[in-house]
């Protein structure tokens, strides 16, 4: 301990002789390890750290399908089944997401409002704040109406009263007795997203077309297994359970795939994590790799005290323990410099856009990130230190005294080992510039792919009857003799007239679903006249829209007609097709005129609607992502006694309104409605300009971070280049000054620094070139409209970096440029 003590000390003031360069390598291990740090704090706290659930490992989410990756809903019969006959789970928990309107005693505000099965909070061993969880009873079709809140919707809108339990609250236009209160660390279903922090719960009541129709799939599955279960034997124990189910409609129920419920949330996030963790890693061994040079420079100019005190008795060991104190100490400051990094960089996650990470509230630095701090720590002294100190181990005190005064050749130990680490530095440097150079060519060809729209002046908000229906108690009515008013026609129409007539609009629409909103109701259907193959499985989005929506949205009709005022239930149905739909099911062009079905009596659309136009193709779930086969319907057309009217019209639409120039909507739409309909619940103001910046923000992030990391990896190149050859320079500063002596030209000298810097580019770009070709595999996923193998991206990287050497290697050749031959040899 001793010795250690004394080797901090020593190499302490060591240090302190070259404030230089000891600030430049704390400050260079500070940005990798600092950002190694805030992305594993990321990793650690949403993939690695367990959801705040009881047994939390145990949780599965359960769907249907062979493909992990998707999260397709499920019906209620395939859910009974798999809970009455599989054995291996200790509790099989269902949920759907769905939203509501609450009539709170200021306001009538719209809100996540998922339902939920009783067991589900036994299930996940979460203990209510107030009150008590939902029974078996509750959960019954035709049960009591009852509701459990959030913290945030208690504390918010209802002045967190004590009292609330056994109160009654206007839940989606019914009485419901508030029976608990969630507290706010509670998120159940986690797929929801933050919104639930001020949403509600309800019990699922299955209704009657629930328990009959096992196409009716509005249903998630998610369960604990039994102790000592594994997903293996799980899976197994489902597919057997599963094959006897009868196969009515819609998705394949006899194929389901299990996958932990924790990695069900953070599917789409996992890869892209651990993408930026390598990423990172890269950046760490290019700042190790720079620290290095240092090291091996300031060992270089030491040379002579190692070779005295090796001639006094030192041991090897001795002096190599002090060149791994010296890696030791920059690597602890370089550390207490990046948590301060890490944390700044927290602090910016924290203000990234809503759900863009999930469990981004529960991103802080625990002790399990400490460790791994500790851990890059102790890598970055070994990787920093190693080098600098195998050149104390190997040196020669007589070879060293003796050329102390004539300095060393390019091919000594020392010149390799610093040419060779520039050369990694490269290398790694191109991995990372072909990375964020294949990025920024998918977000340019993003932002300039065919949205289908005109997103300029375009306002979207969404808008929620006090009486919404929700999209899981959704039946269909049989009393079509009694058939209620469409609020199409009496709240929607005169509406849609004043909102036309407002100031500063120039169009306006309704429609259900427009583009990149996330509302997504499919649909199967038939050809009327057309014999469907039993496997063949056809399936459209629908919409309901009003006339003028084409125009509204800028969008062209390229055959037939759009919807106009005339299509109203007492016209022909009719409906207008998006040219997906056309071009794949009805590929000979004979698209107009033809019938289709939307399901007959199963979903009371029992009128055939005719074909009357092709609407141009818009983006839908997401720009760069090929749009799905569209139908959209007449929003007066659509029957009140079926189902479509429940999810399309009476839960939540969306009003499209162009305006002549940038001018703020909200407060004439909140005037607007306040006079017609003042128990509606108006939400999510938004241009279109934002929607679209919003789908393709994860591309952008990750070009912003990438291209973070390539700036910072050029810098070090550039630092690395410069200072080995300026060192080749100083070490060769008597053999210049004797070429020239000899008659040599500045022109040569200079030439001949510029052509080392050269080959050591040259060589990193050949060695990263070939790893990015390697790697490109990788990237492919990521990337839209380019190719991982891109010539220009390649060629770019390598005319940047090129530069990047040309300008390290131009101040090194106007040093040697100045050495006077006369004053270099009198150095002898």
């Amino acid at each position: 301990m001793e010795r250690f003590l004394q080797d901090m000390r020593f190499a302490l003031r060591q240090l302190r002789k070259t404030p230089g360069v000891t600030l430049l390598a704390i400050l260079t291990l500070a940005l990798g390890i600092g950002a190694n740090t805030a992305i594993f704090t990321v990793i650690e706290s949403v993939l690695l750290r367990p959801l705040g659930y009881a047994n939390a490992d145990r949780l599965v989410a359960v769907t249907p399908g062979t493909d992990p990756k998707m999260d397709y809903s499920t019906s209620w019969l395939n859910y009974r089944d798999l809970r009455d006959g599989v054995r291996s789970f200790d509790a099989l928990a269902g949920y759907s997401e769905d939203v509501g309107v609450v009539e709170t005693p200021s306001e009538t505000m719209s809100v996540v409002a998922p339902r939920v099965t009783a067991n589900s909070f036994t299930m996940l061993g979460t203990q209510p704040l107030l009150g008590r969880g939902f029974t078996e009873a509750e959960a019954q079709a035709g049960g009591p109406n009852v509701v459990i809140l959030s913290e945030g919707l208690w504390r918010k809108s209802f002045a967190a009263d004590p009292s609330i339990v056994g109160k009654t609250i206007r839940v989606s236009g019914q009485a419901h007795i508030v029976v608990g209160v969630m507290p706010a660390s509670f998120r159940f279903p986690e797929s929801v997203g933050t919104d639930l922090s001020k949403g509600l719960w309800l019990p699922l009541q299955p209704s009657a077309e629930m328990l009959k129709d096992r196409g009716y799939e509005f249903f998630h599955i998610a369960g604990k297994i039994r102790e000592g279960v594994s997903l293996n034997q799980l899976q197994q124990e489902i597919s057997s359970v599963a094959a006897h189910m009868p196969h009515d409609a819609g998705t394949d129920p006899r194929q389901f795939h299990v996958i932990s419920y924790q990695q069900r949330l953070t599917g789409n996030v996992r890869p892209v994590l651990w993408a930026l963790f390598a990423a990172l890693g890269l950046v760490l061994l290019i700042a190790c790799a720079n620290v290095s040079n240092l090291m091996i420079a300031r060992c270089l100019g030491r040379r002579q005290e190692f070779a005295v005190r090796a001639a006094l008795g030192a041991g090897r060991a001795r002096l190599v323990s002090q060149m791994f104190a010296e890696g030791f100490l920059l690597s602890l400051m370089g550390s207490v410099a990046g948590i301060g990094i890490a944390q700044l960089a927290i602090v910016a996650l924290h203000k990234l856009p809503e759900d863009t990470i999930p469990r981004t509230n529960e991103l802080a630095i625990h002790w399990t990130v400490i460790l791994v701090l500790a851990a890059i720590a102790c890598l970055a002294t070994l990787c920093s230190s190693a080098l600098p100190g195998l050149l104390v181990a190997r040196a020669n005190p007589q070879q060293a005294l003796q050329t102390a005064s004539r300095g060393l050749g390019t091919r000594s130990v020392s010149g390799k080992l610093t040419s060779w680490l520039v050369v990694g530095q490269v290398a790694l440097s191109v991995l990372l510039l072909v990375g964020a150079g294949l990025l920024f060519r998918t977000l340019w060809n993003l932002e300039r792919s065919h949205l289908g729209f005109d997103a300029e002046h375009l306002t979207t908000f969404t808008v929620m009857p006090a009486d919404a229906a929700g999209f899981s108690g959704m039946s269909v009515s049989e009393d079509s003799g009694n058939a209620p008013a469409s609020v199409a026609g009496t709240v929607y129409r005169p509406l849609l007239e004043q909102i036309r007539h407002a100031p500063g609009v120039e169009s306006a629409a309704l429609a259900t679903a427009p583009p990149l909103s996330g509302m997504d109701l499919n649909s199967g259907f038939d050809i009327v006249g057309q014999v469907r193959d039993k496997n063949e499985q056809r399936q459209a989005r629908v919409s309901a829209v009003s006339s003028d929506y084409a125009h509204a949205m800028g969008t062209p009709v390229v055959r037939g007609r759009m919807i106009d005022t005339g299509d109203t239930l007492t016209a022909p149905f009719v409906l207008v097709v998006n040219e997906t739909f056309a071009k794949k099911y009805f590929p000979q062009g004979d698209v107009l005129g033809r019938q289709i079905d939307l399901g007959g009596k199963s979903t009371g659309m029992i009128k055939s609607y005719t074909i009357v136009g092709v609407l141009g193709d818009q983006v839908d779930k997401s720009v760069g992502v090929a749009p799905m086969p569209l139908a959209l319907l007449p929003y007066e057309q659509v029957p009140t006694t079926s189902v479509f009217y429940q999810a399309l019209l009476k839960t939540v639409v969306s009003f499209t309104v162009r305006t002549r120039a940038e001018v703020p909507v909200a407060a004439e739409m909140r005037s607007i409605f306040h006079q017609n309909a003042p128990d509606y619940a108006l939400d999510d103001f938004v241009s279109m300009q934002e929607t679209v910046e919003k789908s393709t923000f994860n591309q952008r992030l990750g070009l912003y971070l990438v291209a973070s990391f390539a700036g910072l990896a050029v810098v070090m190149v550039f630092a690395g280049l410069y200072g080995v050859l300026s060192q080749l320079v100083g070490y060769r500063r008597r053999e210049i000054g004797l070429r020239l002596a000899l008659g040599a030209s500045r022109q040569s000298v200079s030439r001949m620094v510029l052509g080392q810097g050269a080959i050591l580019v040259g060589s990193g770009l050949v060695a990263g070139l070939g790893l990015a070709l390697a790697a490109g595999r990788l990237l492919a996923s990521y990337l839209y409209g380019v190719q991982p193998v891109d010539g220009w991206t390649y060629a770019a990287v390598a005319v940047a970096l090129a530069i990047v050497g040309l300008a390290a290697s131009l101040l090194p050749a106007r040093r040697a440029l100045a050495i006077e031959p006369m004053e270099a040899l009198r150095e002898e």
